[in-house]
């Protein structure tokens, strides 16, 4: 049986030829971040998620932007969720489910989460064909496919209303934040339990 990382820590190194990132995550923190990506506004959207999901999280990419933002934003989601994945261990204690509605002034957004080991993300978030700070928006979608993916969370993320692009791209990483805080809180009532009547989250059964 794996043992569960108490510490809850994880550094994960990704080298490929279009980006070369280093992350290190820890899960009961403050949310201290340090976040250099090369796109200044999914920094900011990175340091939302690490805000207020209260993980620690230091995070460089180096990636192929003379090519476009597409590479580099897959990736972190990749590297991020390898991370979190890793530094969680076999998931003993954890509450695992969460859901949230977060308001951003005139929109409203509602994340549900599982760390399930069962990756899977939906989707249902409407954003005009636009960049913004050499982003187009529809690689957003990307990184929140590629964070499920590499973490095994199935995420259903849905802009209820909305018009302001900025405000529904940001109120989307606030609302998978809170929703990641409360579910890989320890349940202190379930501490030496893995919640699954399966008895395991990894993902392989």
């Amino acid at each position: 049986m794996k043992k569960s990382n108490k510490k809850r820590i994880s550094i994960i190194n990704r080298n490929t030829n279009e980006t070369k990132i280093n992350v290190k995550v820890e899960l009961d923190g403050t949310g201290n971040n340090s976040i250099s990506t090369g796109l200044p506004f999914f920094d900011h959207m990175l340091e939302q998620l690490s805000k207020h999901s209260l993980i620690n999280l230091e995070l460089s990419c180096f990636g192929d932007l003379k090519v476009d933002a597409h590479h580099t934003m897959e990736d972190c989601g990749l590297a991020l969720g390898n991370a979190i994945k890793d530094a969680l261990g076999d998931k003993r204690g954890i509450r695992r489910y969460s859901f949230n509605y977060l308001p951003m002034d005139e929109c409203l957004t509602r994340c549900c989460l599982d760390i399930s080991g069962r990756p899977w993300l939906i989707w249902n978030v409407f954003l005009p064909n636009i960049t913004i700070k050499n982003i187009e928006t529809e690689i957003f979608r990307e990184f929140f496919q590629s964070l499920s993916q590499a973490a095994g969370f199935t995420i259903h993320i849905e802009n209820l209303y909305g018009k302001n692009t900025h405000h529904i791209i940001e109120s989307c990483f606030k609302a998978l934040a809170i929703s990641l805080r409360n579910a890989i809180s320890i349940d202190l009532k379930n501490l030496d339990n893995i919640p699954s009547t399966k008895g395991t989250l990894l993902g392989n059964s």
